[in-house]
């Protein structure tokens, strides 16, 4: 697979919160191939705080959808990347 859009995200299995984040804002950049500005998640118990700017609700919206894929939708999600 040549494109990182379309790469199966890693597996998720129990990690450190910390572990978890790291994952999650790496593979939201592949997913978005760089379109999002300051990307930053953080991660405490069942949620998933994403951060961040972006041009367009198309790219907020790839990144809510790659955090879904890596999580399984098994967190809650609060996306708070912003729409400049």
């Amino acid at each position: 697979m040549d494109d990182p859009r379309m790469e199966s995200p890693p597996a998720a299995g129990p990690a450190r919160p910390e572990d978890l984040a790291g994952r999650i804002e790496d593979y939201i950049e592949r997913k978005a191939c760089g379109r999002i500005r300051h990307l930053h998640v953080v991660c405490a118990d069942d949620l998933v705080i994403l951060q961040g700017r972006v041009r367009t609700y198309y790219d907020k919206q790839v990144a809510q959808e790659a955090a879904f894929e890596l999580t399984e939708r098994h967190l809650t999600l609060a996306n708070q990347i912003v729409v400049i």
